[in-house]
């Protein structure tokens, strides 16, 4: 039960650091909202980064038994399941996109807009932080959370798309975070079979690492 507690108030921190962060900088006469975008963007960088170590203090015992069993073999067998999963997310994109006359999600639309004004920061961002805090809060912290791989699977999804909606009055973005859900099952699944944290964190960088090359070149 105490594992699953402090699995919970883990998976919490994940929607209030950034606040908890802006809160202490308070304490030091450091108000966020007065900064300029440069002051705000090195806030962020900081308060990520710090984030990031903690929950990797906390996981500790589990990542190095892990890092241990991790093997080249796990990413080649599941390579299939998250194509499918690419390939899935990618048809019902097209298919949204047709349905609500809308190309991107408001997620993807800011993501796009960022990665053209701040590389350095959202090659960090999206390539970095996401992959590894995003695996820990919605992979390791709910399969901690829930026992049952059925629950798991389906919640973490339901969770990681949730995540990804910038406005919930828009029907289009409840839509949009559909095929983030898929991809967060795909996620879920590939970890239940291997029970090893690292194998998604890899398939998740590639992915975004992938993504935001294609943005360069385009």
């Amino acid at each position: 039960m105490k594992k699953i507690i402090n699995n919970i108030l883990i998976f919490i921190s994940y929607f209030i650091y950034n606040f908890l962060f802006k809160l202490v900088a308070y304490s030091f006469n450091i108000n966020y909202y007065t900064l300029d975008m440069k002051g705000k963007l090195i806030f962020s960088f900081i308060s990520c980064t710090i984030y990031l170590l903690i929950i990797i203090f906390l996981y500790r015992k589990e990542l190095k038994e892990e890092i241990k069993d991790f093997k080249f073999k796990y990413i080649t067998k599941y390579f299939i399941f998250y194509l499918a999963g690419i390939i899935i997310m990618a048809l019902i994109n097209t298919l949204l996109s047709k349905i609500t006359n809308q190309s991107y999600s408001g997620n993807e639309t800011l993501i796009r807009e960022y990665i053209d004004k701040y590389p350095l920061y959202m090659f960090f961002s999206s390539v970095i932080f996401a992959p590894v805090i995003e695996e820990f809060i919605f992979r390791k912290s709910v399969k901690n959370i829930f026992k049952n791989k059925y629950l798991f699977i389906i919640i973490s999804g339901l969770l990681f798309g949730i995540s990804h909606i910038t406005n919930f009055k828009d029907i289009n973005e409840l839509l949009f975070s559909i095929p983030y859900i898929i991809m967060g099952i795909d996620f879920a699944y590939i970890y239940h079979k291997t029970n090893n944290i690292f194998t998604t964190m890899a398939f998740h960088l590639g992915h975004n690492l992938i993504l935001l090359i294609i943005r360069f070149i385009i």
